[in-house]
């Protein structure tokens, strides 16, 4: 987050694009996207944890 505003790239906004699995070993897919910028997605065991992998390929896309 602090990354994107600190680039003039506005508030980052997380979605939720999937749940699967049972409730005791879930699997998320989110994805995030700042304005004016292609979204980018992460998967992980906890939604947190997917939040923080589609951060980072954010994070990449926008500085390559």
């Amino acid at each position: 987050q602090e990354w994107a505003q600190g680039r003039k790239l506005g508030t980052p906004t997380y979605r939720v694009a999937k749940r699967e699995g049972p409730d005791h070993a879930p699997r998320f897919t989110v994805e995030v996207s700042v304005k004016g910028h292609d979204s980018a997605t992460g998967e992980g065991a906890s939604l947190r944890a997917a939040e923080q992998v589609a951060a980072r390929a954010l994070m990449l896309t926008l500085a390559g």
